[in-house]
């Protein structure tokens, strides 16, 4: 005779590993929790944010958490994603985890995972991805076998928690039917502070991803090989659990179930701007889906698209588009897998693009957003993912992928970029490529922690750099990350490499020790030197043209197109203060003279210029910026001499032209030009001269620019000693020292 059920109280928690809002929204939750009810439980939902950064407060956000499921009488809770998830553990509560195609590992402290048998494809090829009302349908099943005391581990679809292993059953069953959209709206929120607002909500379409290329074709994979006493996600992109099983619906009832799901977050939830949209293939799709959106309030739908498929499919995405501008909305390409712009680690992924096939589909992206600027847009989620670091990533491919972001200002289409690496799950072939190669580890080295808790993902397997210059690379990045900001961050990248390649130290920890020690004593320099500071200014930046050919130019790191110059002019202009044109060469902008005179306006604001100053070797192109409304420049060089400067520049004759302008533009009228001499491995020790010359040359004053990859790791305390003696050198030649630009 059965049990009478017993009611449960379940928490349905979304755990985040930072302050901040993933894309790893809780609309599947909610329709856990909504589910839960209908099976008459109790359930709430809850959000917890930790620091990620601050040991002390995660402590505290994990304390509240306790106290929460405490208050409520817990005993069974529910998540995609633990970040702590012995926070949970307690006498007679059970902890369930929701596997949504992405790849896991048995994590300890789960007892149940719902989707963990997702069952093979038709073909049996490679592992299913499960949808949500399969998930939905076995997490009821769950809760009812838990509520009248039977085994839990016969629902199909459920997997139990076996030390490192995964006992499986039956696999996940289709619903008969699928219920109409239903999910839970309000829920409790854990964070130090005020939580971060919901703004996105993912929309469920098709599952999984028609990519589904065999990355056991390749060399890469040669004598890997996958188990078989567990579904394996044997296809497509070889770190990705979706590949080659791409559930195709008939696009009208995608369509209508997508719209169901957005009228009910539009309408329920006021803070709502985004909606993602998780099919990966949504291209398809996508201008019925704008079309039939005409009555909600305008929002932002961000999609997915292969690199590949973006410049393939430009007509279709193009109507799309139209679509978004008949109708009020915005479209976003927020998931693009560049993942490296290195082709040999492209080639590992199993990609199946080039570096040459992704900066392509960048450069659609870029064009479509400046033709519909209100309806696409590419770059402002930054959800592009990227895998920079690998078990077999080398220095030099760390150099090749920094290269090309920097030469193509690609920086603009990620939230970081030192941080990414690859994360390691035993159901993806590149697991076992990493366990052939010996990668694999029980734990991981000192100073390393993977990538997983902060970034909110399943927890990972670890594993070591096989390069260990790679480790120091790896190291040092996240070191000089962490001391310079974001910012620089590419220009960190680069100096990381350069400096990994040439050095494999035996200790890791005191090498980056000693590197963030000559860091310290160079910023310490730079903030000892000047004499005053340098002003304020609102800065307009290119990023397009440059007539001099610096290996280590810092500004195509982020794209900016001269397009919009104006517009950013006028946006500059709207607050008090100078306006100052910089990044790429300023004197290459078309029609120049007309965006200095816009810039100076009726009331002729100051308009400032950091400037290469080669154009204004002309002296009527000087006179006629200074006509127009210039009114100080800050010219750039590189050296002591024609010889050292035109080595760093790669163009003969940059330096003679360079002293020239500064000289024009004194004729021209300018009461103060500043020379900003920029420091670098080959000048640092032949710069004492140059303050003297500079100030007969027309210098009124000088400021040092210390960029890190062009000095070296390896010279930074040779920089500091060049910027102690250039500031002796300004005050022997009477010549002001203002702060340095950084």
């Amino acid at each position: 005779m059965k049990a009478e059920p017993v009611q449960r109280s379940v928490a349905v928690v979304a755990s985040y590993g930072e302050r901040r809002d993933s894309f790893f929204a809780d609309t599947l939750l909610a329709m856990l929790c909504a589910a839960a009810r209908r099976s008459g439980h109790r359930a709430e939902m809850l959000r917890v944010y930790y620091d990620g950064h601050d040991a002390a407060a995660d402590a505290r956000v994990d304390a509240r958490l306790r106290e929460w499921l405490s208050e409520r009488a817990v005993d069974v809770v529910v998540g995609e994603r633990f970040v702590n998830v012995e926070t949970f553990e307690a006498p007679g509560r059970v902890v369930v985890q929701v596997a949504r195609g992405d790849a896991f590992d048995p994590v300890d402290g789960v007892h149940w995972v719902v989707g963990a048998n997702p069952g093979r494809t038709r073909q049996g090829t490679t592992r299913r991805t499960p949808s949500v009302d399969e998930l939905c349908l076995a997490w009821e099943r769950l809760l009812t076998a838990l509520a009248v005391g039977d085994d839990p581990a016969r629902v199909p679809g459920v997997g139990r928690v076996d030390g490192d292993d995964l006992v499986l059953h039956a696999p996940l069953e289709r619903p008969a039917r699928v219920p109409a959209f239903d999910a839970v709206v309000a829920m409790d929120c854990i964070a130090e502070g005020d939580a971060p607002a919901v703004v996105r909500k993912t929309l469920f379409g098709n599952v999984g991803c028609p990519y589904g290329a065999d990355p056991l074709a390749l060399p890469h994979y040669a004598r890997v090989r996958l188990p078989v006493e567990r579904p394996v996600a044997r296809l497509g992109c070889a770190f990705c659990a979706l590949g080659g099983d791409y559930e195709k619906r008939p696009d009208a009832e995608v369509v209508a179930r997508t719209l169901e799901q957005a009228r009910f977050w539009t309408e329920r939830v006021a803070t709502v701007t985004e909606l993602v949209l998780s099919d990966q293939h949504a291209l398809r799709y996508l201008r019925a889906l704008l079309l039939g959106a005409r009555d909600l309030r305008p929002v932002r739908w961000l999609f997915a698209a292969r690199s590949d498929s973006f410049v393939r499919e430009a007509a279709t995405v193009r109507a799309a588009v139209e679509a978004a501008v008949a109708t009020g909305h915005t479209l976003e390409v927020y998931l693009t897998g560049f993942e490296s712009f290195s082709d040999a680690e492209l080639t590992r992924y199993n990609k199946g693009v080039t570096v040459a096939e992704q900066l392509e589909a960048v450069a659609a992206m870029r064009a479509l957003s400046e033709e519909f600027p209100r309806a696409f847009r590419y770059g402002d989620a930054r959800g592009h993912s990227l895998i920079l670091w690998s078990p077999w990533t080398t220095p030099d491919d760390i150099a090749d992928s920094v290269a090309v972001m920097r030469r193509a200002g690609l920086a603009e289409l990620f939230h970081e970029l030192g941080r990414n690496r690859l994360r390691l799950y035993r159901d993806l072939p590149i697991y076992y490529a990493a366990e052939r190669d010996g990668a694999l580890c029980d734990e991981w080295q000192e100073g390393d922690h993977g990538a997983a808790r902060r970034k909110g993902y399943n927890t990972e397997h670890p594993w070591r750099f096989l390069d260990p210059r790679t480790r120091l690379c790896y190291a040092l990045a996240r070191a000089l990350v962490a001391r310079l900001g974001r910012d620089s961050e590419p220009a960190q990248l680069a100096a990381a490499a350069d400096y990994a390649r040439a050095v494999a130290p035996d200790d890791v920890p005191s090498t980056v020790a000693r590197v963030l020690r000559e860091v310290e004593a160079l910023e310490a320099a730079l903030r000892e030197a000047p004499t005053r500071r340098y002003p304020a200014a609102h800065d307009v930046r290119g990023t397009n043209a440059c007539n001099n050919g610096c290996a280590h130019c810092p500004n195509r790191a982020r794209y900016v197109p001269d397009a919009s110059l104006a517009a950013r002019i006028d946006a500059a202009r709207a607050r008090p203060g100078p306006v100052r044109f910089a990044g790429r060469e300023p004197t290459l902008w078309p029609d120049v003279a007309a965006l200095v005179q816009r810039a100076a306006g009726d009331d002729r604001r100051p308009v400032w210029m950091v400037t290469n100053g080669r154009r204004f070797a002309s002296a009527p192109f000087a006179r006629e910026l200074v006509q127009a409304g210039l009114t100080h420049a800050t010219v750039k060089l590189f050296g002591p001499d024609a010889a050292v400067a035109d080595a760093y520049t790669r163009d003969p004759g940059g330096h003679a032209q360079s002293l020239a302008g500064l000289r024009n533009l004194r004729a021209a009228g300018l009461r103060s030009v500043t020379a900003r001499v920029v420091l670098h491995a080959h000048n640092l020790d032949d710069l004492s001269a140059l303050p003297a010359r500079l100030r007969e040359g027309g210098a009124t004053e000088l400021q040092l620019d210390a960029p890190l990859d062009a000095i070296g790791l390896g010279a930074l305390d040779r920089a500091a000693a060049a910027v102690r003696d250039l500031a002796a050198a300004c005050r022997a030649a009477g010549l002001a020292l203002v702060e340095g630009a950084r």
